[in-house]
Protein backbone atom coordinates (compact mmCIF):
# COMPACT_ATOMS: atom_id res chain seq x y z
CA UNK A 1 0.00 0.00 0.00
CA UNK A 2 1.31 3.57 -1.05
CA UNK A 3 2.04 5.17 2.13
CA UNK A 4 -0.25 8.12 2.58
CA UNK A 5 0.81 12.35 4.17
CA UNK A 6 -2.20 15.11 4.76
CA UNK A 7 0.33 17.24 2.70
CA UNK A 8 0.97 15.32 -0.15
CA UNK A 9 -0.19 12.46 -2.67
CA UNK A 10 2.93 9.82 -3.75
CA UNK A 11 2.87 9.18 -7.46
CA UNK A 12 5.03 6.37 -8.98
CA UNK A 13 6.38 7.49 -11.88
CA UNK A 14 8.51 4.42 -12.38
CA UNK A 15 9.78 1.30 -9.99
CA UNK A 16 11.89 3.25 -7.44
CA UNK A 17 10.69 6.49 -8.79
CA UNK A 18 8.34 8.94 -6.93
CA UNK A 19 6.67 12.37 -6.94
CA UNK A 20 5.25 14.13 -4.22
CA UNK A 21 2.51 16.00 -5.38
CA UNK A 22 1.45 18.89 -2.54
CA UNK A 23 -2.40 18.51 -1.81
CA UNK A 24 -4.67 22.03 -1.27
CA UNK A 25 -4.76 22.92 2.40
CA UNK A 26 -1.49 20.28 3.28
CA UNK A 27 1.74 22.13 4.77
CA UNK A 28 3.61 21.26 1.69
CA UNK A 29 3.10 23.94 -0.89
CA UNK A 30 5.51 22.80 -3.46
CA UNK A 31 6.18 19.00 -4.82
CA UNK A 32 8.93 17.08 -4.08
CA UNK A 33 10.82 13.99 -5.45
CA UNK A 34 12.15 10.29 -4.29
CA UNK A 35 14.45 8.55 -6.51
CA UNK A 36 16.15 5.27 -5.23
CA UNK A 37 19.29 4.87 -6.78
CA UNK A 38 19.51 1.17 -5.80
CA UNK A 39 22.12 1.93 -3.26
CA UNK A 40 21.44 5.59 -2.27
CA UNK A 41 18.21 7.29 -2.00
CA UNK A 42 17.89 10.72 -3.54
CA UNK A 43 15.15 13.32 -1.86
CA UNK A 44 14.50 16.50 -4.54
CA UNK A 45 13.06 19.54 -2.23
CA UNK A 46 11.63 19.51 1.00
CA UNK A 47 8.67 21.33 0.60
CA UNK A 48 7.12 24.19 2.69
CA UNK A 49 7.63 23.04 6.23
CA UNK A 50 8.90 20.74 8.76
CA UNK A 51 5.80 18.84 9.21
CA UNK A 52 5.58 18.08 5.27
CA UNK A 53 9.31 17.50 5.92
CA UNK A 54 8.95 14.97 8.49
CA UNK A 55 6.64 12.91 6.34
CA UNK A 56 8.73 12.81 3.15
CA UNK A 57 11.54 11.83 5.27
CA UNK A 58 9.26 9.05 6.88
CA UNK A 59 7.98 7.99 3.52
CA UNK A 60 10.77 7.90 1.52
CA UNK A 61 12.28 5.44 4.26
CA UNK A 62 9.29 3.36 3.67
CA UNK A 63 9.47 3.56 -0.24
CA UNK A 64 13.00 2.63 -0.64
CA UNK A 65 13.75 0.65 2.78
CA UNK A 66 16.62 2.46 4.08
CA UNK A 67 17.06 6.55 5.01
CA UNK A 68 17.65 9.30 2.76
CA UNK A 69 22.00 10.06 1.79
CA UNK A 70 21.19 12.94 -0.21
CA UNK A 71 18.92 15.84 -0.39
CA UNK A 72 19.29 18.26 -3.47
CA UNK A 73 17.30 21.47 -3.27
CA UNK A 74 16.34 22.95 -6.57
CA UNK A 75 16.36 26.89 -5.71
CA UNK A 76 16.33 29.79 -2.78
CA UNK A 77 12.57 30.17 -2.08
CA UNK A 78 11.89 28.63 1.35
CA UNK A 79 8.40 27.12 -0.17
CA UNK A 80 11.29 23.85 -1.44
CA UNK A 81 13.16 23.98 1.29
CA UNK A 82 11.75 24.30 5.00
CA UNK A 83 11.96 20.59 5.37
CA UNK A 84 15.72 20.36 5.32
CA UNK A 85 15.25 20.45 9.45
CA UNK A 86 13.30 16.95 9.20
CA UNK A 87 16.30 15.31 7.87
CA UNK A 88 18.88 14.23 9.93
CA UNK A 89 22.46 16.42 10.09
CA UNK A 90 24.18 13.11 8.75
CA UNK A 91 22.54 13.81 5.47
CA UNK A 92 23.89 15.52 2.60
CA UNK A 93 22.33 18.79 1.50
CA UNK A 94 23.50 19.77 -1.93
CA UNK A 95 22.42 23.08 -4.07
CA UNK A 96 24.31 25.11 -6.66
CA UNK A 97 26.56 27.84 -5.00
CA UNK A 98 24.51 30.94 -6.05
CA UNK A 99 21.37 28.62 -4.59
CA UNK A 100 22.87 28.86 -1.23
CA UNK A 101 24.24 32.15 -1.20
CA UNK A 102 20.88 32.99 -1.64
CA UNK A 103 19.49 31.14 0.89
CA UNK A 104 21.36 33.00 3.69
CA UNK A 105 19.15 35.68 2.50
CA UNK A 106 16.31 33.49 4.22
CA UNK A 107 17.98 33.00 7.13
CA UNK A 108 18.52 36.14 8.01
CA UNK A 109 15.47 36.94 6.83
CA UNK A 110 13.44 34.38 9.46
CA UNK A 111 15.79 35.45 12.32
CA UNK A 112 14.36 38.85 11.86
CA UNK A 113 10.67 37.35 11.43
CA UNK A 114 11.34 35.31 15.01
CA UNK A 115 12.10 38.46 16.36
CA UNK A 116 9.23 40.42 15.26
CA UNK A 117 6.70 38.73 13.61
CA UNK A 118 4.25 41.92 12.79
CA UNK A 119 4.85 41.22 9.11
CA UNK A 120 3.20 38.23 9.07
CA UNK A 121 0.61 38.79 11.65
CA UNK A 122 -0.10 41.71 9.34
CA UNK A 123 -0.09 39.23 6.11
CA UNK A 124 -2.59 36.86 8.15
CA UNK A 125 -5.02 39.71 9.00
CA UNK A 126 -4.61 40.97 5.56
CA UNK A 127 -6.03 37.62 4.22
CA UNK A 128 -8.85 37.83 6.34
CA UNK A 129 -10.03 40.62 6.19
CA UNK A 130 -10.11 40.17 1.73
CA UNK A 131 -11.95 36.75 2.34
CA UNK A 132 -14.67 38.77 4.46
CA UNK A 133 -15.50 40.50 1.11
CA UNK A 134 -14.46 38.34 -1.42
CA UNK A 135 -17.83 36.73 -2.98
CA UNK A 136 -16.03 34.04 -5.76
CA UNK A 137 -16.33 31.19 -4.28
CA UNK A 138 -12.72 29.31 -6.34
CA UNK A 139 -10.45 32.61 -4.93
CA UNK A 140 -12.55 32.12 -1.60
CA UNK A 141 -10.85 28.81 -1.51
CA UNK A 142 -7.36 29.92 -2.33
CA UNK A 143 -7.76 32.68 0.66
CA UNK A 144 -8.41 29.99 3.32
CA UNK A 145 -5.71 27.95 2.33
CA UNK A 146 -3.38 30.99 2.16
CA UNK A 147 -4.49 32.05 5.89
CA UNK A 148 -4.51 28.24 7.29
CA UNK A 149 -0.92 28.27 5.80
CA UNK A 150 -0.42 31.86 7.46
CA UNK A 151 -1.21 30.65 11.09
CA UNK A 152 1.01 27.29 10.48
CA UNK A 153 3.91 29.43 9.61
CA UNK A 154 3.31 31.70 12.86
CA UNK A 155 3.00 28.41 14.89
CA UNK A 156 6.48 26.63 13.09
CA UNK A 157 7.94 29.96 13.44
CA UNK A 158 9.40 29.81 16.87
CA UNK A 159 11.37 26.18 16.41
CA UNK A 160 11.86 26.84 12.86
CA UNK A 161 16.09 26.07 12.04
CA UNK A 162 16.80 26.20 8.37
CA UNK A 163 19.20 24.10 7.43
CA UNK A 164 21.46 25.29 4.78
CA UNK A 165 23.29 22.89 1.92
CA UNK A 166 26.96 21.40 2.89
CA UNK A 167 27.91 20.71 -0.63
CA UNK A 168 27.86 22.83 -3.30
CA UNK A 169 27.76 22.41 -7.06
CA UNK A 170 28.66 24.53 -10.66
CA UNK A 171 27.22 23.08 -13.52
CA UNK A 172 25.77 19.33 -13.46
CA UNK A 173 26.53 16.24 -11.03
CA UNK A 174 25.80 12.64 -12.15
CA UNK A 175 25.27 10.00 -9.95
CA UNK A 176 25.57 6.35 -10.92
CA UNK A 177 23.73 3.83 -8.58
CA UNK A 178 23.61 0.08 -9.18
CA UNK A 179 19.75 0.58 -9.94
CA UNK A 180 19.73 3.80 -11.96
CA UNK A 181 21.95 7.15 -13.50
CA UNK A 182 20.64 10.34 -12.18
CA UNK A 183 21.85 14.11 -14.06
CA UNK A 184 21.71 17.22 -11.43
CA UNK A 185 22.06 20.02 -14.01
CA UNK A 186 21.91 23.82 -13.54
CA UNK A 187 21.82 26.80 -16.60
CA UNK A 188 22.34 29.44 -13.89
CA UNK A 189 19.10 32.08 -14.35
CA UNK A 190 15.83 31.42 -15.20
CA UNK A 191 12.56 31.28 -12.57
CA UNK A 192 16.05 32.62 -10.05
CA UNK A 193 19.38 33.47 -10.30
CA UNK A 194 20.22 29.65 -10.08
CA UNK A 195 17.92 26.37 -10.83
CA UNK A 196 18.73 23.32 -11.02
CA UNK A 197 16.70 19.98 -12.31
CA UNK A 198 17.00 16.21 -11.87
CA UNK A 199 16.96 13.86 -15.12
CA UNK A 200 16.79 10.36 -15.04
CA UNK A 201 17.98 9.77 -18.32
CA UNK A 202 16.74 6.22 -18.99
CA UNK A 203 13.31 6.64 -17.49
CA UNK A 204 13.02 9.99 -19.70
CA UNK A 205 11.46 11.66 -16.15
CA UNK A 206 12.56 15.21 -15.04
CA UNK A 207 12.04 17.24 -11.89
CA UNK A 208 12.01 20.72 -12.85
CA UNK A 209 11.38 22.74 -9.66
CA UNK A 210 10.34 26.08 -10.11
CA UNK A 211 11.35 25.91 -13.86
CA UNK A 212 8.02 24.32 -13.80
CA UNK A 213 4.48 25.48 -12.68
CA UNK A 214 1.45 23.26 -14.95
CA UNK A 215 -2.06 24.46 -14.57
CA UNK A 216 -1.49 27.33 -12.57
CA UNK A 217 0.79 31.12 -12.66
CA UNK A 218 4.12 30.62 -12.56
CA UNK A 219 6.05 33.10 -9.81
CA UNK A 220 7.61 35.52 -11.91
CA UNK A 221 9.08 38.00 -9.55
CA UNK A 222 12.42 36.72 -9.33
CA UNK A 223 13.43 35.42 -12.74
CA UNK A 224 14.99 36.33 -15.99
CA UNK A 225 12.31 35.91 -18.37
CA UNK A 226 14.52 35.56 -21.44
CA UNK A 227 16.77 32.46 -19.71
CA UNK A 228 13.44 30.67 -18.39
CA UNK A 229 11.17 30.87 -21.76
CA UNK A 230 15.09 29.42 -23.65
CA UNK A 231 14.67 26.51 -20.71
CA UNK A 232 11.38 25.60 -21.17
CA UNK A 233 11.53 25.84 -24.94
CA UNK A 234 14.22 23.17 -24.64
CA UNK A 235 12.42 20.52 -22.09
CA UNK A 236 9.31 21.42 -24.85
CA UNK A 237 11.38 19.82 -27.74
CA UNK A 238 13.17 17.24 -25.16
CA UNK A 239 12.44 13.37 -25.26
CA UNK A 240 11.02 13.72 -21.53
CA UNK A 241 7.60 11.32 -20.88
CA UNK A 242 7.06 12.78 -17.33
CA UNK A 243 8.19 16.43 -16.23
CA UNK A 244 7.80 16.98 -12.60
CA UNK A 245 7.11 20.68 -12.01
CA UNK A 246 7.56 22.47 -8.49
CA UNK A 247 3.88 23.78 -8.62
CA UNK A 248 0.97 22.06 -9.75
CA UNK A 249 0.03 18.46 -11.13
CA UNK A 250 2.09 15.95 -13.22
CA UNK A 251 2.69 16.67 -16.81
CA UNK A 252 4.04 16.14 -19.94
CA UNK A 253 5.87 18.88 -22.87
CA UNK A 254 2.49 20.05 -23.89
CA UNK A 255 2.21 21.32 -20.32
CA UNK A 256 6.00 23.19 -20.38
CA UNK A 257 4.58 24.57 -23.54
CA UNK A 258 1.48 26.32 -21.85
CA UNK A 259 3.56 27.69 -19.52
CA UNK A 260 5.70 29.35 -21.79
CA UNK A 261 2.60 30.70 -23.85
CA UNK A 262 1.36 31.64 -20.20
CA UNK A 263 5.01 34.17 -19.63
CA UNK A 264 5.08 35.31 -23.34
CA UNK A 265 0.87 36.50 -23.06
CA UNK A 266 1.55 38.02 -20.11
CA UNK A 267 4.52 39.80 -20.97
CA UNK A 268 3.05 40.98 -24.26
CA UNK A 269 0.34 42.11 -22.32
CA UNK A 270 1.70 44.06 -20.50
CA UNK A 271 4.53 45.32 -22.52
CA UNK A 272 1.23 46.72 -25.50
CA UNK A 273 -0.56 48.00 -21.85
CA UNK A 274 2.83 50.44 -20.98
CA UNK A 275 3.82 51.28 -24.76
CA UNK A 276 0.48 53.07 -24.80
CA UNK A 277 1.19 54.94 -21.36
CA UNK A 278 -1.47 52.71 -19.26
CA UNK A 279 -0.90 51.93 -15.03
CA UNK A 280 -0.74 49.24 -13.73
CA UNK A 281 -4.19 49.30 -12.71
CA UNK A 282 -4.81 49.23 -16.74
CA UNK A 283 -2.35 45.99 -16.74
CA UNK A 284 -4.47 44.34 -13.78
CA UNK A 285 -7.61 44.36 -15.80
CA UNK A 286 -6.28 42.13 -18.89
CA UNK A 287 -8.03 39.49 -19.37
CA UNK A 288 -7.15 35.94 -20.89
CA UNK A 289 -8.57 33.23 -23.06
CA UNK A 290 -8.71 29.52 -21.46
CA UNK A 291 -7.05 27.89 -19.68
CA UNK A 292 -4.95 31.31 -18.39
CA UNK A 293 -8.32 32.18 -17.23
CA UNK A 294 -8.86 30.15 -14.58
CA UNK A 295 -4.93 30.68 -13.92
CA UNK A 296 -5.59 34.16 -12.75
CA UNK A 297 -8.87 33.29 -11.29
CA UNK A 298 -7.14 30.77 -8.48
CA UNK A 299 -4.18 32.94 -8.19
CA UNK A 300 -5.40 36.62 -8.38
CA UNK A 301 -2.28 38.07 -6.02
CA UNK A 302 0.19 35.91 -7.99
CA UNK A 303 -0.89 37.71 -10.81
CA UNK A 304 -1.26 41.23 -9.13
CA UNK A 305 2.62 40.63 -8.40
CA UNK A 306 4.00 39.38 -11.72
CA UNK A 307 2.23 42.21 -13.66
CA UNK A 308 3.60 44.65 -10.76
CA UNK A 309 6.82 43.06 -11.34
CA UNK A 310 7.02 43.32 -15.32
CA UNK A 311 5.90 46.75 -14.78
CA UNK A 312 8.41 47.74 -13.05
CA UNK A 313 10.92 46.22 -15.59
CA UNK A 314 9.47 47.60 -18.80
CA UNK A 315 9.34 51.04 -17.27
CA UNK A 316 12.65 50.79 -15.40
CA UNK A 317 10.77 52.23 -11.92
CA UNK A 318 11.70 51.53 -8.41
Amino acid sequence: MTPVSEHFEIKSLADGVFAAVATPGGAALSNAGVIDLGDRTLIFDTFDSVAAGEDLRSIAERLTGRPAALVIISHSHLDHWCGNQAFSDHVAILATHRTRSEMLDWVRYIQNLKEDPSELQEEIRSLESELQTETDPLYRETLVEAIARSRREMEALPELRLRLPDQTFESSVLFHGSRRVAVLMTEGKGHTDSDAFLVLPEEHIVFLGDLGFFHCQPFMGDCDIEAWKTQLAGFAGSEFHVLVPGHGPLGSRRDVRLQKEYIEMLEGMVSRVIRRGGSVDDALRISFPGPFDAWKATGRRRFEANVRSLCQRLTGAA
